[in-house]
């Protein structure tokens, strides 16, 4: 049976989140809530206007940084190594997947720029 239930609120990125729940292996399923955070993070530094053949590097390249200023050498490789790769890879896939995929990512990333805290 489909479950027909609206996402929260104050859910960002429902469908995009959705998808990575679902394509996610054994390492980012335990980890549901880091999982997230870095999915906001794959959001934030989404590289608009970046050449397709080119964007799995550019995004896995900015969110590494970030990931590498935000919580430190020891944690943030640990992040970097585990979950950073294969999230940009799930998130990469499902850009590619739809054209109303790509229209939302460009708004997201526009929109989490102007808006940093929300």
């Amino acid at each position: 049976m489909r479950n027909w239930s609206l996402p929260l609120a104050g859910e960002k990125y429902h469908t995009l989140k959705s998808f990575i729940a679902r394509k996610a292996d054994m390492r980012l399923a335990m980890h549901g809530r880091l999982r997230d955070l870095l999915t906001d993070i794959i959001v934030e530094e989404w590289p608009v206007g970046c050449k397709p053949e080119h964007l799995e590097q550019v995004l896995r390249a900015k969110v590494c940084l970030r990931v590498r200023k935000s919580y430190g050498s020891v944690v943030g490789m640990f992040l970097i190594s585990v979950m950073v790769n294969a999230l940009v890879r799930i998130v990469v896939e499902w850009w590619f997947a739809r054209e109303a995929h790509r229209v939302l990512m460009v708004g997201w990333s526009k929109n989490a720029a102007q808006n940093p805290d929300v």
